[in-house]
């Protein structure tokens, strides 16, 4: 067994419990991994600057892999290491196909939520994550469209119709864009190369780390890439039903310190 050199933690359904806090036991967890000189990093599919307000947990000023892999930026000094837009000629289609099925729509500009004017989910999900928004008539958003450069949108819509999305759309998009359901209610959608997994490779080249040397903690499905990657993958107990039945090593629930378990199985 590489001795284990980084650990990469989802933020929502892992490092958080159902009250949305970070436990003491997962708390003193980071911390013994940090003194043991092993790099501990945030993946999330969150922005950044929700993301942001965890860095209290870490003592070394390590890059945040926020919009499930989109931007790595550090968190001390704000520099971006790593940003992949979605290809502007996709995101007015996109949202076109979006409408069409009667799905809400945010859209993330330089680390600002937006959604479109009818979107009911905005609210709920901004206060979830602690961040403002905005919201756009059509008009203001395809200005916005041609104009800024948008890291990720986010289809809200009920789970059959966003499953009947996939099942129709999804084979002619992929080789353009990447979209993976982060919850029952929430479809992701980015640059078709980005995803958890190449962002800890991408990270893993600036820190001379490879894959077998990194653990993974995740529960959803934009964390199946994460775990497919590193050589370490640990899948929670309330993790969605498909990625418990991969071969994934299995930790306890977000209410049972689970990222704390995971990494005590190395430590």
């Amino acid at each position: 067994m590489n001795k284990l050199k980084l650990i990469a933690i989802d933020i929502d359904g892992t490092l958080l419990n159902d009250e949305r806090e970070v436990s003491r036991e997962n708390k003193e967890a980071i911390k013994r991994a940090e003194r043991k000189g092993i790099y501990v990093v945030l993946a999330t599919g969150r922005m950044y600057r929700s993301a942001k307000k965890f860095e209290n947990l870490f003592t070394t000023n390590m890059p945040l892999i926020a919009y499930n892999g989109g931007l790595i930026k550090e968190f001390n000094d704000g520099k971006v290491l790593f940003q992949n837009d979605m290809p502007k000629e996709m995101v007015k289609p996109i949202y076109e196909h979006i409408n069409r099925y009667g799905f809400a729509a945010n859209f993330y500009i330089d680390d600002n939520l937006y959604g479109d004017a009818n979107n009911e989910y905005i609210h709920g999900y901004a206060e979830y994550i602690d961040v403002p928004y905005i919201k756009l008539k059509d008009e203001e958003i395809f200005r916005y469209i041609d104009e800024m450069n948008i890291i990720k949108m986010v289809a809200f819509g009920e789970e059959k119709k966003l499953d009947l999305f996939l099942e129709k759309e999804k084979k002619g998009l992929e080789d353009k864009i990447h979209l993976v359901k982060s919850l029952p209610f929430m479809l992701e959608i980015a640059n078709k190369d980005v995803n958890k997994g190449t962002a800890l490779a991408n990270l893993g080249k600036v820190l001379g780390i490879n894959a077998s040397e990194m653990m993974g903690i995740g529960d959803n499905m934009n964390d199946e890439e994460m775990l497919d990657y590193v050589g370490n993958p640990f899948v929670m107990a309330n993790g969605n039903e498909l990625l418990l039945m991969k071969n994934y090593m299995k930790t306890k629930s977000n209410n049972q310190d689970g990222v704390a378990y995971a990494i005590s199985q190395f430590l």
